[in-house]
């Protein structure tokens, strides 16, 4: 493998880390702010985009440790199973980031004060929101990583 494939492969990982942190933490901010809607709780639009950019920039350390630990362990899985299930590459990337945000929010739920310390994923709900939007960074990571079809006829290798 070339220095150069290795620096794409950072990058890539990067941007998919990059793009599952944003949509992680602005799911997160808007599941919070529902929470908070539903025992009426009144919120503006002001105080919805104020929430969301203090997240932005408060919640995504958190959120960038997880994901980025998660995909390390999450994304060479992937890449092994997709070798033996190559029509699925990319579902089995989106299973492989989704379900590795949720064991990283369980081993630091385990750790943290009950009952959980991301409060969005309190809940089923917010859990499977976050989960998908990870699963798709994850998904772009498998997409843009995946190896080029090899054409025509190979005789000697």
């Amino acid at each position: 493998m070339s220095v150069l494939s290795i620096v794409r492969i950072i990058l890539v990982f990067l941007l998919a880390v990059l793009i599952s942190v944003v949509l992680g933490t602005l799911v997160q901010t808007q599941v919070n702010l529902a929470d908070l809607t539903a025992i009426d709780t009144p919120i503006s639009t002001d105080d919805r985009l104020q929430a969301t950019g203090h997240d932005l920039l408060r919640f995504t350390p958190l959120m960038t440790l997880l994901v980025g630990v998660s995909f390390l362990f999450a994304l060479p899985a992937a890449e092994v199973v997709s070798r033996v299930l190559k029509p699925m590459r990319v579902i089995v990337f989106f299973l492989a980031g989704a379900v590795g945000i949720l064991v990283a929010f369980r081993a630091l739920d385990w750790y943290a004060p009950p009952p959980v310390l991301i409060a969005a994923t309190r809940e089923w709900a917010g859990t499977l929101a976050i989960m998908a939007v990870v699963g798709i960074g994850s998904a772009l990571f498998g997409l843009i990583t995946r190896p080029k079809a090899r054409r025509g006829l190979r005789v000697l290798g």
